[in-house]
């Protein structure tokens, strides 16, 4: 029989992840925020997924499967990164669903989702507008990746356009006092680029986030969120 954590355990996490892993990388054992650090050794406590789809908080010594990365004093814009940066750049932003008006767990889900893809978007364009709308919230989990895209845009950098392929959603009944829907989705291998010259390089991953979300002023929009790598 799966042993459904309490809701304690979920906002711990949600609060772990908020502290120390609210940029690019998410809240993984094998990623820091955009690639601080890399390498080192600190133990960071994070949430995992356990085989049964429940998350659960670990303490993993950091430095194995970080992402590759190379520097420069600043970053060479030969003529292939220029037009890729164009490419970037121009990407259009993810269609905001219908459903998101609609009090319901489709809703939810459908908001959930979104949020994923915007995750994503505002690191390649450094818009963060539509962002702000589902996530305008003053916490760590809502302000720190518009701030750290800001970081890396206003020095010339960005990252790969990343696609998103959606596994599983759904709304967790574990946690009658609060809308949590859990997303598993899988997103395509990047390339971050910073204006100091640093490159970073992500495999293909597959992912997990737990989202909470708060109906108001007739849409949804996320609160607190959790985003880790799948073990």
């Amino acid at each position: 029989m799966k042993t459904s954590p309490t809701k304690r355990h979920l906002q711990v996490a949600l609060a772990l992840t908020l502290l120390a892993c609210s940029g690019l990388a998410g809240c993984s054992d094998s990623q820091e925020q955009s690639g601080s650090n890399a390498g080192g050794k600190t133990a960071v406590a994070t949430a995992t997924q356990k085989a049964s789809g429940t998350p659960t908080v670990t303490a993993t010594p950091k430095g194995s499967g970080a992402p590759t990365v190379t520097a420069s004093p600043t970053l060479i814009m030969t003529p292939e990164l220029v037009e890729a940066k164009k490419r970037a750049l121009a990407t259009p932003p993810p269609p905001k669903p219908e459903l998101i008006t609609v009090n319901s767990d489709d809703g939810a889900i459908a908001t959930a989702k979104y949020w994923v893809q915007l995750h994503y978007y505002i690191y390649t364009t450094g818009k963060t507008e539509e962002y702000k709308e589902i996530c305008p919230g003053t916490n760590k989990g809502c302000s720190m990746p518009i701030q750290d895209v800001h970081n890396n845009h206003a020095g010339g950098g960005w990252i790969d356009p990343v696609d998103v392929r959606f596994i599983d959603a759904f709304r967790r009944n574990d946690f009658t006092d609060s809308v949590i829907i859990q997303v598993v989705y899988e997103r395509s291998a990047f390339t971050q680029y910073h204006g100091d010259g640093k490159v970073q390089s992500y495999v293909q991953e597959q992912r997990w986030t737990a989202l909470e979300l708060s109906y108001k002023n007739g849409q949804w929009i996320v609160i607190r969120y959790n985003d880790a790598e799948v073990k």
